[in-house]
C-alpha cells in the first residue's frame, strides 16, 4: 500500500468510516510493523513518537474498553490479541501524524521520554564461546572475525553467528566446543557439517568442531530451532539433561529444553524425527509435537500450530491460551529481568503476538489491558494482580 493510501485509511478510522476490512487490515499492519526499521528518524525523534504512541493508546484504553477489550476468552483457534489491536491502532495513527519530515518535531511530555529512555529493551545478538583449552571469548566484543581452534578449526565470525569450518583433513581428533546465550540474548550458530542452528536465550549448545562418529551429537540445555544438513550414513541427534533424545537425518525442529519449564517439547516442522526416552521411541511427524513431563517421564503427541511454537525464532512473542506463569518466564529470559507475584496468581489463559523488538513496557502495557497489574522495581517485574 502507498503512502497516501495508508494516510487516507488512517483518516477514515479516526472518523470512524473505515469498513470492516479495512480496520482490521490497519490493525493487523500497526501489529507487524517494526519501529527499529525507521532507520531515517534520528533516535531521540524516534523515542519521542514512542512515547506520545503510547501516551495515546492510554489515553484511549478505557473509552474502549467495554467494546476491545473482551478477549480473554478466545474464539477457536484466533491467537491474536484483537481486544488491544483497536486501542493500539490509535499509537500508529499518532505516530504517522506527528511525522513530517523537515519540520521541527512536536514536544513530548518530559515524563513520557523519561519513561521510554528507562524502558527496558528486548534482547540482542550475544554470547560466549567456550573452546577446547578452556578459554572463553565474548562474541559480542570479540574484535577478530575469525577464530582457531586447537585442532585446525577455523571459526568464523559475523554478526550474530558463527560458522565453523574444518580443514584439518582426516583427523580424528574430537574438540567440544560450547556456545553459551545469556538471558536478553540469542545467536545462531553453522556447524561443521553445515547444518543451522538458531539459540534463544537462556541457552547453551555443546558440539564437537568435527562429526567423526557414526552419530552426530550435541547437547541441549534451553531452546533452539535447528535446521540439519541430510546425511543418512550419519544420524543428527539432540541430547538434553534429561536424556530425551531427539534423533534426525535431516529435517527441521525446534527443542524447548528449559530447567524451569514442567515439559520438554519438541515440534516438527519438516521431515521426521523419533523421540527417545529410555527405551521408548516415539516418532513425530510435520505439525506435531512430543512433550516429555519430566515428572513422569511420559510423552504426549499432539498437531500443534507450528507459527507459535516458532514465533521466537521468527522475531515474535506469540502466546495462545498460555497461563501468565509460562508467558512471564518467556519474558524474563528475553528481557533479563526477574518475575515475581504477589497475592493469587491469575489462572486465565492470554493471547496474542507482538514482535520480539518491541520494549518490555510496550509487553506488559499489552497485558495491563488485558487485565494484568504490575509495577516494575529496577530489574524485576512483580505482578500484584490480574
Amino acid at each position: 500500500m502507498e503512502t497516501h493510501q495508508l494516510e487516507q485509511l488512517i483518516k477514515k478510522y479516526n472518523a470512524g468510516e473505515c469498513t470492516p476490512e479495512e480496520k482490521q487490515w490497519l490493525e493487523q499492519w500497526y501489529l507487524s510493523f517494526e519501529w527499529s526499521k525507521m532507520e531515517d528518524l534520528p533516535d531521540s525523534v524516534l523515542a519521542e513518537f514512542r512515547a506520545a504512541a503510547w501516551n495515546q493508546l492510554q489515553q484511549h484504553t478505557n473509552e474502549k474498553a467495554a467494546i476491545q477489550m473482551q478477549p480473554l476468552h478466545r474464539k477457536k483457534n484466533s491467537r491474536r490479541w484483537w481486544y488491544y489491536s483497536a486501542a493500539a491502532s490509535v499509537a500508529l495513527i499518532g505516530f504517522l501524524l506527528l511525522y513530517n519530515p523537515g519540520k521541527k518535531p512536536v514536544s513530548i511530555p518530559p515524563t513520557a521520554i523519561a519513561q521510554t529512555q528507562e524502558d527496558i529493551r528486548p534482547g540482542t545478538s550475544k554470547a560466549s564461546l567456550v573452546l577446547g583449552d578452556g578459554s572463553v571469548i565474548a562474541l559480542d566484543a570479540a574484535a577478530v572475525s575469525q577464530i582457531e581452534e586447537g585442532d585446525g578449526t577455523t571459526i568464523n565470525k559475523q554478526h550474530g553467528k558463527i560458522i565453523y569450518n574444518n580443514t584439518s583433513g582426516n583427523s580424528t581428533k574430537v574438540v567440544y566446543n560450547t556456545l553459551n546465550i545469556p538471558r536478553g540474548a540469542e545467536y545462531e550458530l553453522v556447524l561443521p557439517d553445515g547444518s543451522k542452528v538458531w539459540l534463544n536465550a537462556a541457552s547453551y549448545l555443546r558440539f564437537p568442531t568435527r562429526f567423526v562418529e557414526k552419530e552426530r551429537t550435541v547437547y541441549l540445555s534451553g531452546e533452539a530451532y535447528f535446521e540439519i544438513a541430510k546425511n543418512t550414513t550419519q544420524p543428527f541427534k539432540v541430547i538434553t539433561r534429561e536424556n530425551m533424545e531427539v534423533e534426525v537425518t535431516g529435517t527441521h525442529f525446534n527443542v524447548m529444553a528449559y530447567d524451569d519449564e514442567a515439559f520438554i517439547k519438541t515440534t516438527l516442522t519438516e521431515g521426521k524425527v523419533n523421540i527417545r526416552n529410555g527405551k521408548s521411541t516415539t516418532p513425530l511427524i510435520p505439525m506435531q509435537q512430543a512433550a516429555l513431563e519430566k515428572s513422569s517421564g511420559q510423552i504426549d503427541v499432539k498437531k500443534v500450530d507450528i507459527d507459535k511454537e516458532i514465533a521466537w525464532k521468527n522475531g515474535r512473542i506469540e502466546f495462545s491460551d498460555d497461563k501468565l506463569p509460562y508467558i512471564m518466564r518467556q519474558l524474563s529470559r528475553w528481557y533479563n529481568v526477574d518475575v515475581s507475584f504477589e497475592g493469587s496468581i491469575p489462572q486465565v489463559g492470554y493471547n496474542g503476538s507482538i514482535p520480539r523488538k518491541a520494549n518490555l513496557s510496550e509487553v506488559m502495557e499489552i497485558l495491563k489491558i488485558a487485565g494484568v497489574q504490575y509495577r516494575l522495581d529496577d530489574r524485576t517485574v512483580i505482578i500484584t494482580g490480574g
